[in-house]
């Protein structure tokens, strides 16, 4: 065996070993998908009905890659300050593949001069299974290794609960959320995953806005599945164009630069089109597994459906501050 191929079959299995022992969430590069996936509380719009779709395929050629798709739709019921929504994730990393779709709740409270708290909580169920034809085809397994990693693999359902909030500053955001609060099944092992995420805005000229961002990702580690404790960290940079800056001020485009700690870097960009936006990221790990991949890419599309009817919007403020996110003629 050439070290080309050696290093491809260590990366392989040690793909494998994840998805036996435990199945972290994604921890997706964009704010946007990020803070949709991660917190309940998250509440994008209030005029407007928001359909997003986010996809992310990790360590792209490698065996048993990570691969996700996100779907989330909110709606914003204006007299009732509430926000209603529904996110699915499917998720695959080497034989194991994952459905978690749960419907979440949103409460908005003005509290003050264009600032706001959200309050959040998701309820819904994890599936996991997987397909024993993907294993009985792979040549690296004979019959008696094929019935241990069978043996290994998780395939049931449970409950699923979620918890978060966020405040919305004039010029600042940040919130925290917790993921997994239930204990899970036998069947279905169900790590806590918690979240959190802040991030600024600056306006540097009349047409120009700068935003830098962190946020932290820990997923909690059991003796059951022999997984470890993980904590990661992203520091990322924006650099937003505005436009319509005299009349209601949007981002036409933006781009921007990641790090996540330890080990991986990026570029992020996106651009908005009316009720259209979409949003690109690369990471490229310069870790043991840049070997034989060709990075991580995260692709994002998002869908604004304005409300017939303006309906109550009481205390949500009438000015055109330059760092709201609720903008409000």
């Amino acid at each position: 065996m050439n070290t080309k191929r050696r290093i491809k079959y260590v990366i392989a299995t040690l793909l494998t070993a994840m998805s036996i022992s435990a199945q972290e969430m994604p921890y997706f590069t964009n704010k946007q998908l990020q803070y949709s996936f991660f917190n309940p509380a998250y509440i994008p719009e209030l005029q407007y009905a928001t359909i997003q779709v986010g996809g992310r395929l990790q360590w792209v050629n490698l065996d048993g890659m990570p691969k996700d798709l996100f779907f989330s739709g909110k709606y914003f019921f204006l007299g009732a300050h509430s926000q209603v929504g529904l996110n699915v994730l499917a998720d695959k990393i080497g034989y194991q593949h994952m459905i978690n779709p749960k419907v979440d709740y949103s409460f908005c409270i003005p509290i003050g001069d264009d600032s706001y708290l959200n309050l959040g909580a998701a309820a819904g169920m994890m599936n996991k299974g997987f397909n024993s034809d993907e294993i009985v085809n792979d040549e690296r397994y004979d019959s008696q290794n094929i019935a241990k990693v069978v043996e290994c693999l998780e395939k049931g359902n449970a409950a699923d609960v979620d918890a978060g909030f966020e405040i919305l500053l004039q010029n600042f955001e940040f919130g925290a959320s917790a993921m997994h609060l239930l204990k899970g099944t036998e069947e279905v092992t169900m790590n806590k995953t918690f979240y959190g995420f802040m991030n600024y805005n600056m306006q540097t000229s009349e047409w120009w806005r700068l935003s830098p961002a962190y946020s932290i990702y820990y997923y909690r580690g059991d003796e059951k599945t022999k997984s470890k404790d993980v904590t990661k960290h992203q520091l990322s940079l924006y650099y937003y164009y505005v436009n319509e800056y005299d009349n209601q001020p949007t981002d036409l485009f933006y781009v921007g630069a990641t790090y996540k700690i330890p080990n991986e870097v990026g570029f992020l960009a996106g651009f908005s089109f009316g009720f259209f936006r979409a949003y690109y990221s690369y990471d490229y790990n310069f870790s043991n597994l840049r070997h034989g991949n060709y990075g991580t890419h995260e692709l994002g599309l998002e869908f604004k459906i304005r409300e017939k009817g303006k309906g109550c919007f009481a205390n949500y403020g009438r000015s055109k501050k330059k760092y709201t996110r609720y903008f409000r003629k």
